[in-house]
Parts: C-alpha cells; sequence; structure tokens
C-alpha cells in the first residue's frame, strides 16, 4: 500500500473532490496545498499588500499564521480565522495564479507543505507536487480535463453556492490560469516524468477514484 500520495493538475480537473474522497477511504491525511495559496492571496488582498513589494515579502510572509485541520472536512485558518469560503470567493481565483509564481511566497509555502504531507499517510493534491513537494512520492498521478469541461465544474460549483457568475468569466479565468500556471519560471505546472495521466473529462467521480484506488493498492 502506497503511503504518500501526490495528485497535480490544472484547475478543475476534479483534484480536490477525488483526493478528499481517496483520503477518507485510506484514512490518510488529506493536503490541499492550493488553499494555503488562497489563503496567502486573501490575506494579500484584504490588506491591499502590493505583489511587487518582493524586498519587504520574505519577512512579511513569517507573520502569516496558516493552519489546516483535517476532520469532517478540510478546514482553512488564517490568523485563527476560519477562512475555508473565503478563499474560493472569485476575487481570489483572479489573484490567485500571480501570486502563486511569487517566488518569496513558493519557497515560504515549500517546506509548509512538505512537512504537513510527510507527517504521515497522506493525499496531497495541489500543482508541483510529484515535481517539487514530494519528488519521491509512492504515487503520482496527473489529472487533466478539457478546459470548457473545467470551467463549468467550476461555474456550476459556484452557482450552488449562490455565487450570480457568469460561465464565459469563469472559462477565461481558467485559461488565464493555465497559461501562468504553466509559464512560470518556479515549479511551473508540469506532469512529473514519472506519473501517471488521468483525463477525466468524461469520467464521474467514482469512476476517477476507482482508478486511483488501485493504483494505490498495487
Amino acid at each position: 500500500m502506497k503511503e504518500h500520495i501526490a495528485i497535480d493538475g490544472p484547475a478543475g480537473a476534479g483534484k480536490s473532490t477525488v483526493a478528499q474522497k481517496l483520503a477518507w477511504c485510506l484514512k490518510y491525511l488529506y493536503l490541499d496545498t492550493g488553499a494555503l495559496y488562497r489563503a496567502v492571496t486573501l490575506y494579500f488582498w484584504e490588506n491591499h499588500i502590493p505583489f511587487e513589494d518582493s524586498e519587504n515579502l520574505s519577512s512579511l510572509l513569517t507573520q502569516i499564521k496558516i493552519k489546516v485541520s483535517w476532520e469532517d472536512k478540510f478546514r482553512v485558518f488564517l490568523d485563527d480565522r476560519e477562512v475555508t469560503e473565503d478563499i474560493r470567493q472569485p476575487e481570489v481565483d483572479a489573484l490567485v495564479s500571480p501570486v502563486a509564481k511569487i517566488k518569496e511566497v513558493r519557497d515560504y509555502l515549500r517546506s509548509v507543505q512538505r512537512e504537513i504531507a510527510l507527517s504521515r499517510p497522506s493525499v496531497t493534491e495541489g500543482r508541483d507536487i510529484g515535481t517539487v513537494i514530494l519528488p519521491d512520492a509512492d504515487l503520482k498521478v496527473f489529472l487533466t480535463a478539457r478546459p470548457e469541461i473545467r470551467a463549468y465544474r467550476r461555474w456550476k460549483e459556484r452557482k450552488n453556492e449562490g455565487n450570480n457568475i457568469d460561465y464565459k468569466m469563469v472559462l477565461k479565468n481558467v485559461l488565464m490560469r493555465d497559461f501562468i500556471d504553466s509559464t512560470r519560471d518556479d515549479a511551473p505546472l508540469q506532469k512529473a516524468e514519472d506519473a501517471i495521466e488521468i483525463d477525466t473529462s468524461f469520467l464521474s467521480i467514482d469512476e476517477v477514484l476507482e482508478k486511483l484506488y488501485k493504483l494505490v493498492e498495487n
């Protein structure tokens, strides 16, 4: 049985949903590394911190207190305030990729992610898990799907949450995020050489979960 599982892929590929379900099935820790970047982004946005001020970012980042818990569900806390829902706002969606490409932010969160992921058997998902955070993971998976389908999933999710958001805007954000994540200099989104790719475009959550579970067992 594989103990440390890395799941990478672009926004809307289904990483969070299947990674959480897999962690529950295996009774492993679940870690959404993207949530940590979203928490930093929320902090920057709420405090009107300019991203260009790289000289002061390193010291500023050490003052941010980010915690996670994995009990009834995955929860994120920013300075002891739960921000699990706040980090999913459209404003954060639009800013998270520019923030995530900042070297100081990535350097700060990299060690945090690795420490949490290796603290116990875990399912860790993000964009550079198999290539940077857990290069020695027991299993590496790269989930992908067509951009239009990923955008529709995000749009439907927001609608169900009560957010009246335009599908075209969601698609625009998804395409822009793909571009930024794939072309950034530091740890760009890419499939690890030894990762197994799964296209989720026309697969149900249970079908993807079944594929992953078999990979963990073998």
